[in-house]
């Protein structure tokens, strides 16, 4: 009876080892507030909307033994105000992937995850952080550079280093996976930090072959040109980049960095995008635009951003923005200046209200050889070089 009880006393606890070695973790965000927006094409706007992406999502682990774990994640976004999907109505459009992580070596994935600029850069931006995370308001001219994710990278391989003393390295491929090219719609991309004290660092290199499909076009229509449906939306819907939607390649630099100082953080990021080798690739739906036969447009965009901890409760805010798009083939440029304030008051760890103010000012001919308008967020642009936005709102994470 005793060597019974010592048994199942023994299984039990093994049980509860094995249990406690995996785990599977249900997580999320939760954000609706109310947006304000002065000219949307002219009119005035007043709608719910979020301030921070709203996600669910579910990640897990399993202990292989000797710092080996079993590692994936499964993250969706989704509308609050209407409950719809986000990413093009992708069912894991936020993230998607498995792999293997090492404590002494690092971690290698698979699927659709964040470039390895934006995880190691976009700390140091602050629409990657306190303005709006994930909807593209607080970002340089529409995202141009992706430190804020608007494309996720699918079909990808992915390995980031362990950290050394601060110090944190990663490589990213993603497949094209069209038969009979093994460049067409694939991605590469690396990217470095490091961390020493209150001073952190990074920078990242992004290269895409046939941008408006392998990345812009992941929203939910087909990766390959051959394929894709006549009369799809527009992959690039607007007007500061979208004229450049034939462009055969891209390249994105992106560096940035932030200095802590008791309570308060500075930041500063400057990137380099490039739509290269204009009208190599047919792109189905795009924006009207300039029929352009090679050549290149470059956007230059800085950033300086400020936040002030003011107690345990209050985060104050600020950011300025200016991005110069030096046009193609002789047809002018455009420039794009941008204010954010911002402020953050927690009601607990999980709950917090929030304010966000930004305004945006164009000159010059844009991508699509128009006057250029302001445009906080591709689909809302207006109808002159003026837009002015603020949301107020309340996120809960779980």
């Amino acid at each position: 009876m005793k060597k019974s009880l010592l048994s199942l006393a023994a299984l039990g606890a093994f049980a509860g080892v094995a249990h406690a070695q995996s785990s599977v973790t249900l997580y999320g965000v939760v954000d609706t507030g109310i947006l304000v927006n002065n000219n949307v094409k002219g009119l005035h706007q007043y709608s719910l909307s979020q301030g921070t992406s709203s996600r669910w999502g579910l990640k897990g682990t399993e202990d292989l033994g000797g710092g080996l774990s079993a590692i994936f994640t499964l993250e969706n976004g989704y509308a609050t105000a209407t409950g719809a999907l986000s990413q093009g109505g992708l069912e894991f459009g936020r993230k998607a992937f498995v792999g293997l992580s090492s404590t002494t070596f690092g971690t290698l994935t698979a699927g659709r995850q964040y470039s390895v600029s934006n995880d190691l850069v976009s700390p140091f931006a602050s629409g990657a952080d306190w303005a709006d995370s994930g909807l593209g308001y607080g970002t340089r001219a529409s995202d141009v550079d992706n430190i804020d994710t608007s494309n996720r990278i699918q079909n990808s391989l992915k390995y980031e280093s362990a950290n050394y003393n601060g110090l944190q390295a990663g490589v990213l491929y993603s497949l094209g996976g069209v038969a009979g090219s093994f460049s067409q719609n694939s991605v590469t991309d690396a990217a470095v930090s490091y961390t020493n004290g209150s001073v952190s660092v990074g920078a990242g290199y992004t290269f895409v072959k046939d941008p408006y499909y392998a990345t812009y076009g992941d929203q939910g229509n087909s990766s390959s040109p051959t394929t894709a449906a006549t009369g799809a939306n527009d992959n690039m819907n607007n007007k500061i980049y979208g004229g450049y939607a034939s462009a055969g390649s891209q390249q994105i630099i992106v560096a940035g960095g932030s200095y802590a100082l008791g309570p308060a953080t500075i930041g500063l990021v400057y990137s380099n995008t490039q739509f290269q080798n204009l009208g190599a690739v047919n792109a189905v739906g795009a924006i009207a635009a300039p029929k352009y036969d090679g050549g290149t447009a470059t956007f230059n965009s800085g950033e300086i951003n400020l936040k002030y901890q003011v107690n345990p409760a209050l985060l104050l805010a600020g950011a300025y923005i200016y991005t110069h798009n030096g046009g193609a083939d002789n047809l002018g440029s455009a420039k794009y200046n941008q204010f954010t304030l911002g402020a953050i008051y927690s009601l607990s760890k999980r709950t917090s209200l929030y304010a966000t103010g930004f305004y945006e000012t164009a000159s010059g001919i844009d991508s699509t050889g128009k006057q250029a308008v302001a445009d906080l967020y591709s689909s809302a642009y207006s109808a002159n070089n003026h837009q002015l936005a603020g949301i107020f709102g309340i996120t809960h994470k779980f």
